[in-house]
């Protein structure tokens, strides 16, 4: 399976070894507690709204990616397409769940807010602009990569609805159930790395891959948080359940 390194300059080694070390903090930072990412079940007292927080973060990403695809958007090849279309459809998708799926229980702290937003704003920009350098024909892993983000965020999507619709018009949190809930406390994180890892195969660039390990930290380190919230806030909840993977995490 091809990857497209970067240019072995000075310069790339010094903004790669930086995004790498920015990405593998995230999980640590916010689970040890020097930079918490307050919102959701981890929120403070005060901050904006949630909902024009959230969706902050993904609107700005998503205009990150459109922007960066200027050079190739009047004549992209079929990888270009559907490698940007994955880009603008997952956060699309995102900006719609905010507004018209997601309950939200309490205020999102602003620098929060700005710190996902910027991350994120990173990740759709470099990935949208090495798209200009991308692979001649879609091959096997191309396809698999494009399978595996439908799949990720069709689940992904699923699973944000089954809580949606558990909790109602509820501001209080209940133990999910359904779908992969049985199994771990964040089925929506692990699909959401799924579609990312779709991502990744279909880029096939070094520095959506270092995206994805950064995600996965960081959406490992949320989930960790959060399945140690659900067994402190509901004494009947299940102990067999796992945070993010079945049976491993």
């Amino acid at each position: 399976m091809p990857i497209f390194l970067p240019e072995p300059t000075l310069i790339n080694f010094i903004l790669y070894g930086a995004f790498t070390v920015l990405a593998l903090s995230m999980g640590p930072f916010d689970y040890f507690g020097p930079m918490p990412m307050r919102y959701s079940k981890f929120r403070g007292e005060k901050g904006i709204f949630s909902r024009a927080g959230m969706f902050f973060l993904y609107f700005i990403p998503l205009l990150a990616a459109l922007g960066f695809s200027i050079p190739y958007l009047t004549h992209p090849s079929l990888p270009q397409t559907i490698l940007l279309l994955a880009l603008l459809g997952h956060f699309a998708k995102r900006c719609l769940e905010v507004l018209f799926l997601h309950k939200y229980s309490g205020p999102m702290d602003f620098l929060t807010a700005l710190s996902i937003a910027g991350f994120y704003s990173l990740v759709a920009a470099g990935t949208s602009s090495l798209n200009a350098a991308a692979l001649d024909h879609p091959d096997g892993w191309f396809w698999l990569g494009t399978i595996l983000f439908a799949a990720g965020e069709t689940l992904n999507f699923w699973h944000h609805k089954l809580l949606a619709d558990q909790r109602g018009n509820s501001r209080e949190y209940v133990i999910p159930r359904g779908g992969l809930f049985g199994w771990v406390a964040c089925p929506h994180y692990l699909f959401e790395l799924l579609a990312w890892l779709g991502i990744a195969l279909i880029s096939r660039h070094l520095f959506v891959y270092i995206s994805f390990v950064g995600m996965f930290g960081y959406l490992l380190a949320r989930s960790l948080k959060t399945l140690a919230w659900y067994r402190a806030k509901f004494p009947d909840f299940p102990k067999e359940r796992k945070a993010l993977i079945p049976w491993l995490i």
